[in-house]
């Protein structure tokens, strides 16, 4: 017996619904970095390697990766806070084990390049984190951003060596 089909457009519908994957999310990540290597294979596009960079970055912070922040910031990293390397990651650590659920939404508005090793990005991020044992609305906490990253190509990849971050009012 055949299964209830509908064609249209030459387009079969089966009528099952579309399972959701989440791991499609990243799977979607890893597929446009991907691309960005191989594309640039041949030629190399420092602005795109940065914005797949800050798109793995936000990636990594949902899925609360430290892993991931200990390859992209730089040894000498200082920000606007006086944090270095050791500090900003164990802060990272303590905000993803306080937060059971981390949504980002993020807009890279400007990348800059200092010469053909070093590079501004500026990126606002509205940061929503839900906190482990806390009740739904109650544990919920939201902040915008405006960070301001300095980076670095040293051959292996761009790193982050430096930071200005604020809450961002009304921009």
């Amino acid at each position: 017996m055949r299964s209830k089909s509908v064609v249209r457009y030459g387009v079969v519908f089966s009528g099952r619904p579309a399972l959701y994957n989440r791991r499609m999310k990243g799977l979607s990540t890893a597929v446009a970095l991907a691309a960005v290597v191989v594309a640039g294979c041949g030629t190399s596009d420092p602005e795109a390697e940065i914005r797949a960079l800050l798109a793995a970055a936000e990636e990594a912070a949902e899925a609360r990766d430290g892993g991931f922040f200990g390859d992209v910031v730089g040894p000498g990293y200082r920000d606007s806070r006086g944090q270095d390397r050791t500090e900003l990651l164990r802060t990272l650590r303590g905000y993803f084990l306080a937060n059971q659920r981390i949504e980002i939404v993020s807009r890279v508005d400007e990348v800059t390049f200092e010469g053909a090793d070093a590079a501004r990005a500026i990126v606002h991020a509205g940061l929503v984190g839900r906190r482990s044992g806390a009740e739904l609305l109650g544990g919920v906490d939201a902040d915008l951003y405006r960070f301001e990253l300095e980076l670095v190509n040293e051959g292996g990849g761009w790193q982050v060596i430096g930071a200005d971050v604020s809450r961002a009012l009304g921009e």
